[in-house]
């Protein structure tokens, strides 16, 4: 079964359940992808409940921990605003086929060369635009002094009650946006694997990519890690795992497609636009492939 990605409390803030169930459903959709991809074998995922809905999830724990540790430190940079992009590469690594002749034999060896291709990209792309309960989240009410003081806080008061009855009704919005997601991924039809294809050779990274700074425009593709980031300071999470070496920057070439280098886009197909302005929140799921 996967695990909650996010630390809850007893009364956990508006913010903090949004961020959980955002952090839940990606894992839940990670997995399941990693199962239609066929990654791994069938015998190694077991079936669980998400949103009432029937998934699979990895039984190998190295595989769910990976994804755990990633999104611990992703889904507070993407709420933060720090980042504005997650990830799922799958890979095969490249092995270098010599034929051996003699008395007719055409046997092949693989040879691998520590290289990798991308065979697919699945990215998350969001625009964060005030999450949901983050100003009740902050919010303190004083005891009031006088007159104008307590008038001001009954006003707070009431803000804080009206907020807190949008953010119910908007954590509802995002589970059906939610559920609708994961029922799309269930859709997609599985990847049959390649001529030559070895299940050995295939694997997969997940990426975080950090959004532009207004006073610098260079971008840095993070994967499970990256160094050098701009504002990561508005994300303690991303912060202490980059000062503690946790996460590093991978070579453009392990996540992109090699035609994506030589300034050819990969062919999009989304998957499903959620678009939550009560939540603040927009995301663009798709499956990028290569056309070459």
């Amino acid at each position: 079964q996967t695990r909650q990605t996010m630390t809850s409390t007893s009364a956990p803030t508006p913010s903090l359940q949004f961020s959980t169930l955002l952090g839940s459903t990606i894992e839940t959709i990670l997995h399941e992808l990693l199962y239609s991809r066929s990654i791994y074998p069938p015998d190694s995922f077991t079936l669980h409940r998400h949103l009432g809905v029937r998934c699979h999830a990895s039984r190998v724990p190295q595989v769910g921990d990976y994804i755990c540790d990633f999104l611990r430190v992703a889904i507070p940079s993407i709420v933060a605003g720090v980042g504005d992009n997650l990830s799922l590469i799958i890979l095969e690594e490249e092995v270098v086929n010599n034929r051996s002749s003699g008395n007719g034999d055409r046997g092949e060896v693989g040879e691998r060369t520590g290289g990798t291709k991308t065979v697919e990209r699945f990215v998350f792309q969001f625009h964060m635009d005030g999450v949901i309960g983050s100003a009740t989240d902050e919010a303190k009410l004083e005891h009031p002094m006088d007159m104008e003081d307590q008038q001001q806080h009954a006003m707070k008061k009431h803000a804080m009650k009206r907020d807190t009855e949008l953010a119910v009704k908007a954590r509802s919005q995002l589970e059906r946006s939610m559920r609708e997601c994961l029922l799309r991924v269930l859709a997609l039809r599985r990847r049959r694997r390649r001529k030559n294809e070895k299940p050995e050779n295939m694997s997969f990274k997940l990426c975080l990519h950090v959004a532009e700074d207004k006073t610098q425009q260079d971008n840095a593709e993070i994967n499970g890690a990256v160094g050098e980031a701009r504002s990561t300071n508005s994300c303690s999470e991303l912060l202490k795992a980059l000062q503690q070496g946790e996460w590093l920057q991978p070579e453009e070439s392990s996540c992109l497609f090699s035609s994506k280098l030589q300034n050819s886009n990969g062919l999009l197909r989304p998957i499903k636009d959620v678009n939550l302005p009560s939540c603040g929140m927009r995301m663009q799921m798709g499956m990028e492939v290569d056309p070459f």
